[in-house]
């Protein structure tokens, strides 16, 4: 997978939006979308150039804790716990060879993987 898609994968499966903005709940409901949209792209954004910038040595060593301190010294603003679980998340996914191939109409991703099975030789 990409590192773009990584990231974006971990932000919709980690990302606790209430947590991380407990502000939306005094916002009204027309502001709710916008404003979560442009935090969710900022915070995306923010991640890539941050992995791009200082992440490589971490990513190669499957450091989760590392990239975790690297991107909470970047600015990073999430709650620890949460961006490290990120952290984990993109380190699993950027092991994978994957290419998306679309959403389905229930909303789940639909990817094309490729893998290799080891089998033990006392298997049969």
């Amino acid at each position: 997978m990409t590192l773009d898609a990584c990231i974006a994968h971990a932000i919709h499966s980690d990302l606790d939006i209430l947590e991380a903005l407990p502000e939306i709940h005094d916002l009204a409901i027309e502001e709710l979308e916008p404003y979560v949209e442009r935090y969710v792209t900022g915070v995306h954004q923010m991640i890539y150039r941050a992995i791009l910038d200082h992440g490589d040595p971490f990513l190669r060593s499957k450091d989760a804790a590392g990239l975790c301190a690297t991107l909470l010294k970047t600015g990073v603003a999430l709650p620890p716990h949460m961006l490290l679980k990120m952290c984990q998340t993109i380190m699993q996914l950027t092991e994978l060879e994957a290419r998306f191939i679309l959403d389905t109409e229930d909303g789940k991703s639909l990817y094309y993987m490729k893998m290799d099975v080891g089998l033990p030789t006392n298997a049969y």
